[in-house]
């Protein structure tokens, strides 16, 4: 079983590509990184009046970050121009989304053009996990616009030397199983929606086990035992990616051991808190995941909270990778007047945490 494809681009990060990235190393990268995360955060409106006032050699140490207040979807949703830390001219791309636990007004998302190949980058590596050079990979996540995510898999599939088709994005059973038998794909990138009905249809999942080898699944948390399920039916090795628009589309990936989520530690900095009270949790303690990006331009983020629950997975992975993982999406986390509870995707039911 070869290590995540991932420790190469947190390897680069760390100015050492090619070697195993060591964890005391990323550790001691972090502080820094984080100190020139905040002080470009704080050129955009929002964080200019939250951290403009912090020290020249802020933060000295983890504990003095973790002291930050939270970013919540709410604060995005208020304004996103207030979030902008470059001029209007350089926005190569805006995403509007309702998505990430929200309703009511959407929210808006911007990146440079900088920030794109960052995402472009990311998908290169994230996807090898499971793609291999001649593949074909139909891809139902949105393409028709450019810098969706349909279009940049697509545009960077070619750097695998494999290729990707948009298929239906409304996961219409039929239409999936013409663009199975027609184009034979060997990979199938989908969020767990777009493929729900076709579980259901016997025509589909013939014409899936005759072609697919894999299946990435991503956008949504997936209920129990739903990833069994699509495997048995499909007759495919299904992988789980973990991301949100906020993060830059990408924020984890499934190795081959399928033992939590391999992170762009280099490029986004993950931590797991309290859902009540905020504060960080050990290893193996279920929390609200919280992240602060590391390199994006055109629109920072501090200590956002995802509303997204799950813990850290104690030890190193199986694939040899010796840097920390994400277990899988536990659910969302609701606020109430009653305090946080947490909602399980398998069940819809809300269960105090």
């Amino acid at each position: 079983m070869r290590p995540s494809p991932v420790d190469a681009l947190v390897a680069a990060g760390l100015g050492r590509p090619g070697a195993a990235p060591d964890p005391e190393a990323l550790a001691r990268w972090r502080l820094p990184a984080l100190g020139r995360a905040v002080r470009h955060a704080a050129r955009a409106p929002f964080y200019r009046e939250r951290l403009g006032a912090l020290p020249a050699d802020f933060p000295r140490s983890l504990a003095e970050f973790q002291a930050l207040p939270f970013t919540t979807p709410a604060d995005l949703t208020g304004g996103h121009a207030r979030f902008l830390a470059v001029s209007q001219d350089d926005v190569a791309r805006m995403v509007t989304l309702s998505t990430s636990g929200t309703t009511g007004a959407p929210k808006r998302v911007a990146f440079t053009a900088a920030d794109v190949e960052d995402i472009r980058r990311f998908f290169h590596v994230g996807i090898a996990t499971l793609v291999e050079p001649g593949d074909t990979v139909l891809i139902l996540m949105p393409g028709e616009r450019p810098d969706s995510i349909g279009d940049l898999l697509c545009r960077t599939l070619p750097r695998l030397s494999a290729r990707g088709l948009l298929g239906d994005p409304t996961g219409d059973p039929g239409n999936l199983r013409r663009d199975l038998e027609t184009h034979r794909p060997d990979v199938l990138v989908a969020a767990p929606s777009q493929i729900r009905r076709a579980l259901d249809d016997a025509a589909v999942c013939a014409a899936a086990r005759d072609t697919l080898r894999n299946v990435l699944l991503s956008a949504e948390a997936l209920p129990e035992g739903w990833k069994e399920l699509l495997a048995d039916r499909f007759g495919a090795v299904v992988f789980d990616h973990y991301g949100a628009t906020e993060m830059g589309y990408g924020g984890g990936v499934e190795c081959e051991a399928f033992a939590g989520y391999h992170l762009r530690e280099t490029e986004l900095f993950f931590e797991v808190v309290d859902m009540a009270t905020g504060s960080p949790l050990p290893d193996g303690q279920a929390g609200e995941v919280v992240f602060t990006t590391l390199t994006a331009r055109g629109m920072p983020f501090v200590r956002y909270r995802t509303g997204d629950a799950a813990r850290w997975l104690p030890g190193p992975c199986p694939c040899g990778s010796g840097l920390r993982r994400l277990g899988p999406i536990l659910g969302r986390i609701v606020r109430g007047e009653h305090g946080p509870k947490l909602v399980n995707p398998a069940k819809g039911a809300a269960n105090r945490p």
